[in-house]
């Protein structure tokens, strides 16, 4: 029996990837954090107390978010490429020169307005200090220090992380989502599991509610390069804030 591969001209036959697909990307990632990231910590001669005092330098902190990147950039354009029409067909990986303004702004706004609107319920009901919950992120911000420093923040928080969560939690999760459940939903749970993703409790209404937001640029646009662009806005505003304002 001769197998018939996904016929990219026949939109109605629809891509061979899925949920499933999503899954083990979401497992590979967090795997591949886990296991590599023990070992670069055991190469350069930490461990988890080290971890947990807070003692990593900059560059082996922030080399634990590209880890999740095998997963979150590996399986879609894997998926894309051997069940699809590929990332630019099946996941919108497009982006026009009036993302990077309009996409861009309502990234920014995002974090200056929505984030503080969602995030202002949840530490009063926590009773949580505004200043305890941003700790994480400013211990982070003072470990910059130099143009190289500023130069591997920004490589990895603002264009990297951008690029590697939108193309599986707007590509591969949102469209699997949307293909078998609606736009709707598709727009909250790829937000949800994105909030869910990055393990903070109490940030998880504002990480879902950004979520949201890049949703709602992908599917509005219909290009990934959107949803990027205001991604990359969102967590610009913070380390504009963190190296520069807040010091």
């Amino acid at each position: 029996m001769t197998t018939v591969p996904f016929d990219t001209a026949d939109p109605a036959q629809g891509p061979g990837w899925g949920l499933g697909d999503a899954v083990i990307g979401w497992v590979i990632a967090l795997s591949a954090a886990a296991l590599l990231g023990l070992a670069s910590l055991a190469l350069a001669g930490y461990d988890q107390a080290d971890v947990d005092a807070d003692r990593l330098p900059l560059w082996l902190t922030l080399l634990q978010s590209p880890f999740l990147w095998v997963g979150f950039i590996g399986v879609p354009v894997w998926a894309a490429t051997t069940k699809g029409a590929g990332v630019v067909a099946d996941f919108r990986l497009r982006i026009r020169a009036i993302d990077f303004p309009v996409a861009g702004g309502i990234g920014v706004f995002a974090q200056l307005a929505i984030v503080p609107l969602v995030t202002f319920p949840v530490l009063w009901l926590t009773g949580t200090d505004a200043d305890k919950l941003g700790e994480p992120a400013r211990q982070l911000g003072d470990k910059v220090s130099g143009p190289g420093g500023t130069l591997l923040f920004i490589l990895v928080i603002v264009i990297g992380a951008p690029i590697a969560e939108e193309l599986f939690f707007r590509g591969l999760v949102l469209r699997s989502l949307e293909n078998r459940f609606g736009t709707v939903w598709a727009v909250i749970g790829s937000a949800v599991v994105f909030g869910a993703t990055h393990f903070q409790p109490v940030q998880f209404p504002a990480l879902t509610a950004a979520g949201v937001v890049f949703a709602l640029v992908a599917v509005k646009t219909d290009r990934l390069g959107a949803s990027m662009v205001c991604h990359m806005a969102f967590n610009a505003t913070t380390v504009v804030n963190l190296l520069w304002i807040a010091k």
